[in-house]
């Protein structure tokens, strides 16, 4: 025990005594599997089917399109354009992944639908140096 020595008119400090220490903790052991699998294909096939299961059961493509739709448009209510359009943008491609398609017909149509925006911004181009000439 260490030396204390008490200064005139302060109390004395010590140490409490130590609290009792509890009951040492028991390791804890994992059991064995009751019917433990030996292969790991069959383990990586089991897994594998859950998860297709999983899947199967939830419509998971269709929640994050709508999921990510909603929120582009909460952005851009919020008054962030850019990345309200972004969001948006990302969740239309979502939605349209399941619609092989409609994407399809979509990307057959697109060079006419180039053409015909071509063709506007030429008429318009047209209108405005006529309009520029005109004065």
């Amino acid at each position: 025990m260490a030396h204390v020595t008490p200064l005139k008119g302060r109390k004395l400090l010590t140490r409490a005594a130590p609290k009792p220490v509890a009951e040492p903790v028991q390791p804890m052991y994992a059991e064995p599997l009751s019917d433990p699998l030996s292969d790991p294909a069959e383990v990586a096939d089991k897994a594998t089917q859950a998860l297709s299961d999983l899947l199967k059961e939830q419509d998971w493509v269709n929640i994050l399109a709508a999921g990510t739709l909603v929120a582009g448009g909460a952005l851009l209510v919020a008054g962030h354009k850019r990345a309200g359009l972004m969001v948006a943008a990302a969740g239309t491609a979502i939605a349209l992944m399941e619609e092989k398609e409609a994407i399809e017909g979509l990307w057959k149509k697109l060079p006419g639908y180039l053409r015909e925006a071509q063709g506007f911004l030429d008429k318009a181009e047209g209108y405005l140096q006529d309009a520029k000439l005109r004065g």
